[in-house]
């Protein structure tokens, strides 16, 4: 999309350097990462990972030593329960031989499944545990050294211990009790009271291995409390350390940034600074050029219409059918057509002052379909029309409607045989010379054979034609109508689709409709 915004056309070609100049320096402004911010960003990001590491390695002891102080609880639990159930079954046992009583037999047994079901319970709570600090063996050589190898070499061989003993004390103190004054072998009664001593002997013995275990635990742990409270206090302040150390690096990576996007803002301004004043001097010399043009226009506006006068005298002096009279007519021609150049040119160097008022849109493309459809149909062109309701902009009237009819004219010669052109009017908002507004946007739209694209860029360059007897003005100086009236004129092309040209010009606001209706 092309637009043309300056007030003096000539100065387009300029603005178009510029516009490429504009886009070199982003481009240097944009180019690759320095090393020096690189090398702080790995840095924070290198630091950053050793505090989260650092993060993880304290708990992971918190964790070790929670573990430690529950085997060493369970140590002295077994130690208590073994104790008490032993001595009540014990106690059971030597009641029923004082009183013969039956239901001695029962609670003995009630008392035997209830140590035996609480075994089973923890066998079922330390399996998993034993699993899970197998699996964390890589991460930790602490938990494998204090937790997971007191769990599988000690704990679950002590409680498989105790359940063995315990299944013996029971069969042998059962069947004692149950064979209590039968007739019966000698030698099977002692060797069951045999297993009974033993396996309570057995007990007792598991028993004080839990409590040497949970003590021996309990003295790790408090050899081991001041190293842990030394270490995590270490590790505290290693911490603060990296937090104050990536604090500091990302304060120096934006002060780095800022300092060298400074720099180049600066290097940017210089340039621009600089590239400004060769602009103001190049439109300058445009100017001054304009107004030598202009003079010189009048100047040979004057001797024109002197040779035209002479020559429209002589051709009527001399005889119709005369060679010299058909020379004399080519000469009239081209007088004709030289004038209307000045004339052009004349419009495009002084343009007259616009008379800015609101108008409807929708009415100025119907009177401009009104006064060339007839002649376009006769060409094989249909022309339509696309309009919203209420659109009212401000502009001139007069001068936009040659605008448009200019633009109706250039797209009618595109079109090679039949085809359509669309009159549109919609309302957006958009940019118009660098402000965002609500505009009215007039559209001239055609199906002919598009512009090339090695011309697209110099359409709008005065006297640049690709007609044979164009003077290479009309878009030029429609250009510099649509600029002065506070609008844009653009155009959007593509080779073998057609043509839309667009004028963008700001819309009438409600207020600006309301003081108009109260000055008429």
């Amino acid at each position: 999309m092309f637009k043309v915004q300056l007030p003096a056309l000539l100065s387009v070609r300029v603005d178009r350097d510029y516009a490429g100049w504009k886009e070199s320096l982003n481009g240097e402004s944009k180019r690759g990462f320095p090393v020096f911010e690189l090398t702080l960003v790995l840095a924070l990001l290198l630091i950053s990972w050793v505090a989260y590491k650092l993060y993880e390695i304290v708990p992971d002891s918190d964790e070790t030593r929670n573990q430690l102080t529950s085997l060493k609880s369970e140590y002295f639990r077994i130690t208590q329960v073994v104790q008490s159930n032993l001595d009540e079954m014990d106690g059971i046992f030597t009641n029923y031989f004082e009183t013969k009583d039956a239901n001695q037999i029962e609670l003995f047994q009630t008392r035997a499944h209830e140590f035996q079901r609480w075994l089973e319970k923890e066998n079922v709570e330390w399996k998993p545990l034993a699993s899970i600090s197998s699996s964390l063996l890589d991460n930790s050589s602490a938990i494998k050294t204090n937790f997971s190898f007191q769990i599988q070499t000690q704990m679950l061989p002590l409680l498989s211990s105790i359940e063995t003993s315990l299944r013996t004390y029971e069969h042998a103190g059962l069947f004692l009790m149950n064979n209590a004054g039968k007739p019966l072998n000698k030698d099977r009664l002692s060797q069951r009271e045999i297993a009974l001593h033993h396996s309570k002997s057995r007990l007792l013995v598991l028993s004080r291995q839990a409590r040497m275990r949970g003590e021996a635990t309990q003295l790790l742990l408090a050899g081991t409390q001041e190293q842990h409270g030394t270490m995590k206090a270490a590790f505290k302040n290693l911490r603060f350390a990296l937090l104050l150390v990536l604090v500091g690096l990302a304060f120096l990576l934006m002060l780095a940034i800022y300092r060298r996007k400074l720099a180049q803002s600066r290097r940017i301004i210089r340039q621009h600074s600089r590239r400004h004043l060769e602009q103001q001097a190049n439109l300058d010399k445009l100017g001054h050029f304009g107004r030598l043009a202009q003079e010189l226009a009048h100047e040979i506006k004057q001797p024109l219409t002197a040779i035209t006068a002479r020559a429209f005298t002589l051709q009527k002096l001399l005889p119709p059918g005369a060679d010299v009279h058909k020379d004399v007519a080519i000469i009239r021609n081209e007088l004709k057509r030289l004038d209307s150049i000045v004339k052009s040119f004349l419009e495009f160097a002084r343009p007259a002052d616009p008379r800015l008022n609101s108008f409807s849109a929708e009415e100025a493309l119907e009177e401009i379909r009104d006064l060339m459809e007839s002649q376009l149909e006769q060409e094989g062109i249909a022309l339509r029309l696309e309009c919203e309701e209420d659109l009212e902009l401000i502009g001139d009237a007069h001068q936009l409607k040659q605008v448009l009819i200019n633009l109706v004219r250039n797209a009618a010669e595109s079109i090679q045989g039949s085809g359509t052109i669309t009159l549109r009017a919609r309302k957006e908002n958009r940019l118009i010379h660098g402000d965002a507004t609500e505009a009215i946007i007039l559209e001239v739209e055609d199906t002919g054979s598009g512009i090339p694209l090695e011309i697209q860029d110099k359409i709008f360059d005065p006297f640049f034609s690709t007609k044979k007897d164009g003077t290479g003005l009309g878009l030029a100086i429609s250009a510099g109508i649509v600029d002065k009236q506070g609008g844009n004129l653009e155009f959007e092309s593509e080779p073998g689709k057609g043509t839309v040209f667009r004028i963008a010009m700001p819309a009438v606001t409600r207020n600006e409709l309301h003081e108009q209706s109260s000055a008429h």
